[in-house]
Parts: C-alpha cells; sequence; structure tokens
C-alpha cells in the first residue's frame, strides 16, 4: 500500500482581494505536497473559499450584487493565483457547494441528537471583520478589535450552543499534551490563554443574517461560520456522503500522515474547537497541525488599512513564480513572523537564485562546454571524497527536515551545498588546471560539480518549479527521471552532452 498524505490549508475568506499572506501558506502546502509525491505518497491537497458570513452579505449588499454574484469574481480571482503561483492542488471547495452544505446540516443534526449542541441566547461583543465574538484579552482600550482594528458591534441573539466545556480534560491532556500543533510553543499559548481559563460552549448559529446554511431543525438559524468552515476538511473528502471512498483512505486510515496549515490567528479554531468538533463525531484527529507567523512589512504586521499589503500577482508578473515561492519557503519560516518588503526581496533573489544556484550551475556548464566539449565521461572518474560526503549528509539533512516540514531549514542544506561548491570552485581553479593540461583532475573537479549541482537541482524541485527542467538540462540531464534512492546511491545517471547555455535566473539590478 502507498504512503498517503492529505495537506490543507484554510479556506481563505473571499471579501477582498487575496494577499501575500495567502499566498503564504498555500505555498507551504503546495512545496510539501510535491515533496511527498517525490517520496512515493498518494497525496491529496485541498484549498478553498469560505463563502458564507455577515461581511459576505454586507459586501455583496454593498455591491448591489446578490452574494453568489459577488463570490464568482472573487473565487475566479483565488484561482487564477494558484494558477499563477503553479499550485498543485487536488481539489478546491467552496463552502456554497451543494454538497458541503448537505453534509455540514447533517453534521449539525448528529451533534444535536448526541446531545453535543443545545439552543440558547448569546450576548458579546461581535467582530464581523473576524466573524468571532471577542473575549476580553482580544479588544483594545478603545473598544476595537485587536487583530482587524475594527468597531465591534454589541450583538444579542438566539443561538445554539457546541458543548465545548465539556472537553476541558480532553484539550488538556490528550491534544494539547502531545505532538498535535507545532510548533511547541503555540500548544502553551493556547494551553495557557484559552483552555485552562476554563473552556466556554461555542455559539454555532445565527439568526441576525441569513446567508448561510439554514439548519433543518430551526430554520431562521444559520450554521456560524466556524462549523460550517472547519468541517471542510472533511466534507470535501465525502464523510456522509455516497461516495466517501476518500474519506475512508485520507482521514480514517489512521496510517494516512494529515497536515493542516493555519495562520497564528485562526489556530485557536483549529486548534481547539477543530479537535472537539472531531471527537464529537468521534473521528480521528490529524497528525498535526502546523501554526505559523504573519509576514510583517519592515516589522508591522501587513494590513490594507496602513496599505503595505503585497500583491503576490504583481510579484510573479515582475520575478516569476520560483523567485515568490523560494522566498515564502526560505525568508519565511514558520515559527516565527517574517518580513517581506521589495528590498528584502530582491536582496535574496539576487544572493541566493541568481549568485548561489544561477551562477554555479551556469559556471559548471560553461567550463564543461569548453574543456570537455559539453560532455563529461565519468567511467574512472574519482569524485573528490569531502564535497561527495557534503551532498549525501545534504540530502539526508533536507529529508529529516522536510519531514518535520521546516522548509526553510531544508533549503538552507541546498544553499550550505551550493556555497560548498562554489567555494571548491575557487579552491580548484579548474582555469588553472587546464592551463597546465591537468585534464584528469580537471574531470574530477567537473564530475564533482556535477554530481552535487543534480543533488541540489533534484532537492529544489518542489520549490522552483517553472525553471526545474531548465535547471536539469543545464547539468546534462534533459528528460531523466531522477529519485531520492538515485542521487544518494549514484546510480543509474547518465549525463547527456550539454546543450546551449541559458541564463536561469538573472542578477535584478
Amino acid at each position: 500500500m502507498p504512503k498517503k498524505f492529505y495537506v490543507t490549508t484554510p479556506i481563505y475568506y473571499p471579501s477582498g482581494n487575496l494577499h501575500i499572506g495567502h499566498a503564504y501558506t498555500t505555498t507551504l502546502a503546495d512545496i510539501l505536497k510535491r515533496y511527498k509525491d517525490m517520496q512515493g505518497y498518494e497525496t491529496f491537497f485541498l484549498t478553498g473559499s469560505d463563502e458564507h458570513g455577515q461581511k459576505i452579505e454586507q459586501k455583496a449588499n454593498e455591491a448591489g450584487l446578490s452574494p453568489m454574484e459577488y463570490l464568482e469574481e472573487k473565487v475566479e480571482s483565488f484561482k487564477t493565483l494558484w494558477k499563477a503561483l503553479k499550485i498543485d492542488y487536488t481539489k478546491f471547495i467552496r463552502t456554497t457547494d451543494s454538497y458541503h452544505e448537505e453534509t455540514v446540516q447533517k453534521i449539525f443534526t448528529m451533534l444535536l441528537e448526541k446531545g453535543f449542541i443545545y439552543e440558547g441566547n448569546y450576548e458579546g461583543l461581535y467582530c464581523v471583520s473576524c466573524e468571532e465574538f471577542l473575549n476580553a484579552d482580544q479588544i483594545d482600550e478603545n473598544n476595537m478589535c485587536k487583530i482587524s482594528n475594527t468597531k465591534l458591534e454589541l450583538v444579542k441573539e438566539e443561538t445554539y450552543f457546541l458543548k465545548t466545556s465539556l472537553f476541558q480534560d480532553f484539550m488538556e491532556n490528550e491534544v494539547l499534551a502531545n505532538e498535535f500543533l507545532i510548533p511547541a510553543y503555540r500548544r502553551n499559548e493556547m494551553l495557557n490563554s484559552f483552555v485552562k481559563p476554563e473552556l466556554k460552549d461555542l455559539s454555532v448559529t445565527r439568526t441576525s443574517f441569513s446567508w448561510g446554511i439554514p439548519i433543518k431543525e430551526n430554520p431562521k438559524h444559520v450554521v456560524y461560520v466556524w462549523l460550517d468552515a472547519l468541517t471542510n476538511y472533511i466534507t470535501a473528502l465525502g464523510y456522509l456522503q455516497n461516495d466517501d471512498s476518500n474519506f475512508k483512505k485520507f482521514w480514517e486510515d489512521e496510517n494516512t500522515e494529515i497536515l493542516q496549515l493555519a495562520g497564528k490567528e485562526i489556530i485557536r479554531f483549529h486548534s481547539i474547537y477543530w479537535p472537539i468538533i472531531l471527537k464529537s463525531l468521534d473521528l480521528r484527529q490529524p497528525t498535526h497541525l502546523l501554526g505559523h507567523g504573519w509576514i510583517l512589512s519592515k516589522d508591522t504586521k501587513m494590513s490594507k488599512s496602513l496599505g503595505n499589503v503585497i500583491d503576490p500577482i504583481e510579484m510573479i508578473n515582475n520575478y516569476g513564480a520560483d523567485a515568490l515561492r523560494f522566498y515564502i519557503g526560505y525568508e519565511l519560516p514558520t515559527e516565527k513572523d517574517g518580513n517581506f518588503t521589495d528590498e528584502l526581496f530582491i536582496e535574496s533573489f539576487n544572493a541566493h537564485l541568481a549568485n548561489n544556484i544561477g551562477n554555479l550551475i551556469s559556471r559548471t556548464n560553461q567550463m564543461i562546454t569548453k574543456y570537455f566539449d559539453g560532455f563529461v565521461d565519468t567511467t574512472d572518474v574519482q569524485y573528490d571524497k569531502e564535497l561527495t560526503e557534503k551532498g549525501i549528509q545534504t540530502v539526508s539533512q533536507y529529508i529529516k527536515n522536510m519531514d518535520e516540514y521546516k522548509i526553510s531549514d531544508a533549503i538552507r542544506n541546498i544553499l550550505d551545498l551550493g556555497n560548498a561548491c562554489n567555494k571548491y570552485i575557487e579552491e580548484k581553479t579548474p582555469w588553472n588546471l587546464a592551463k597546465e593540461e591537468n585534464f584528469s583532475e580537471l574531470k574530477n573537479v567537473m564530475a564533482t560539480l556535477q554530481r552535487n549541482i543534480t543533488i541540489m537541482t533534484y532537492l529544489l524541485k518542489p520549490i522552483l518549479v517553472e525553471n526545474y527542467e531548465d535547471m536539469i538540462e543545464q547539468i546534462g540531464l534533459k528528460d531523466f527521471e531522477l529519485s531520492f534512492e538515485k542521487i544518494i546511491n549514484w546510480n543509474e545517471i547518465v549525463f547527456k552532452k550539454l546543450g546551449d547555455k541559458k541564463i536561469i535566473f538573472k542578477r535584478v539590478n
């Protein structure tokens, strides 16, 4: 049986244009999905749009459109961005899809019949922007939401509650006591800020607006955003539907590795309410929830109101999808907040893609062409022992980091090998070996470089998806199918004569 991997992004709210933050989470998921493909896993990658709620209803009214008319253009813009960013998702779910709405109604009925949902009244300060009733620590001194910086509304209405308070021990001693939520410090944040102070029952329906999924038991109530949005991860697989084969394969099977990604502002819902919903339905928990930080602009959180939001389409048009994918994967490590400015982006592009990787491939290609007419015969080659060992170690370190979802550290491993290769060229001075006509040593040097650049290129395959084929061609392996086994044991790899040189990453001035 093949190993299986299910990865999800949050479903994004289409009340405005997508920005670099959305591209961040989705690119991380895509890189990991592609890596698992390379490892022989059967993969399923889910993303989508969260289309119900008061804010959508308001935005549609302001535009003089029905909610569905308003949503169509927004959802198409999501798909346009994912295509431009080379995102290879398996399925795109919309919470307005009929199968999702029908399944959410079934889930609500199940939880009601099990006694986990009850009817009551709710009064509290509500943030329309976050679609959330707020606690005191989420509100600033001006009675504004700390996350969205919007004015709060006092809301009092009938609602149905999910009995989250029943799951205090489960959350403290099971979910947040193991490695479900990573990195580890986020578990402590959730435990100390939201669980230990005492879990309160969660409002799961609204009556003050109508743009949502009506419950069958009392149709004036629509399912409130989190019970609707979070369950997309199982409805998309066919849970409680006629064809539930994907659900059986990618969720019910305990051997499937399930990874869910979410930004830190919605970690509370994914790390507390989602496990409780799953437990209430007698379903397994995800293997891991990876909570990543924010993207800052000069140490300030990006926001539309400050006008410092980066448009990912503009970055792709200017520099290509791979440049953006690389920056996201390398310069925005998941365990902390990351910075994104035009200056930092160009600096990173030049240092790593143009100077380290691109220049290394270009120099090596040029020297093989010049000194060996484009082909190094490796039958009696003696590879440099130290650099060959570093290449093998790089593969091992990369796999370890990628298996732990540490994409930035894995890319660092590749860049370190690139730096070692560039240093090796300066130390060995192939141009002097050629002058001295020491062609046997020159051949060893070129073959050692060709071998390590092959390793680097293969390890960059899930990140640099636009340029991978050109990179592999420039090193003499056009149309050759590499694998981890081949680059570690260095078997079956046969180089072809090099063709015309291409500049893969041109330095930006």
